[in-house]
């Protein structure tokens, strides 16, 4: 596999062109970044969420951690982390684990970190755990513009100072 099949659909008719970038078998976002010498400040993991309703990607660094307090506040609603049998009924042409952080493309709400916007290039999971997708900042931007956002995650580093939230 290379692109998930949903995902380059989605991505077709939004007329969004990416690059692909091939990488040793990882595990994990952050280890597909650093295995492709990407900064993991420009890879954009996906952490997926669930409210009593419905789901929802955080897109954010691979490098951070999520600030589950900050989501809810921006969406309103209480959320927890889904479940692997989630993940593989709502991403089911995907690998677990190797998510992209574009859910719109499968139906779902997004919420994006700000750190994001601050990079001219975006690498996401492609769908398997041998590629990354490559988006230009503006080619991100147009895909989130409609999505909420927010200083959702932060480096692990800086858990200590938060201490009293619950971290993902």
């Amino acid at each position: 596999m290379t692109v998930a099949t949903t995902l380059n659909s989605y991505l077709n008719n939004k007329a969004c062109r990416y690059d692909m970038v091939e990488h040793p078998y990882s595990t994990t976002t952050a280890e597909a970044g650093t295995s492709s010498s990407i900064p993991l400040k420009k890879v954009a993991k996906a952490v997926v969420l669930h409210d009593q309703n419905r789901y929802l990607v955080a897109a954010i660094p691979a490098m951070n951690m999520l600030v589950l307090p900050e989501v809810e506040r921006l969406i309103g609603c209480h959320a927890e982390l889904a479940t692997e049998p989630e993940l593989k009924r709502l991403f089911g042409d995907c690998d677990v684990g190797a998510i992209p952080a574009v859910g719109q493309a499968y139906g779902l709400k997004v919420i994006w970190d700000d750190a994001l916007k601050d990079e001219d290039d975006i690498y996401l999971e492609a769908g398997d755990h041998r590629h990354l997708l490559h988006l230009k900042k503006s080619q991100f931007m147009r895909l989130m513009k409609n999505n909420p956002h927010g200083e959702i995650s932060c480096a692990p580093e800086e858990l200590y100072d938060m201490s009293h939230l619950r971290m993902m």
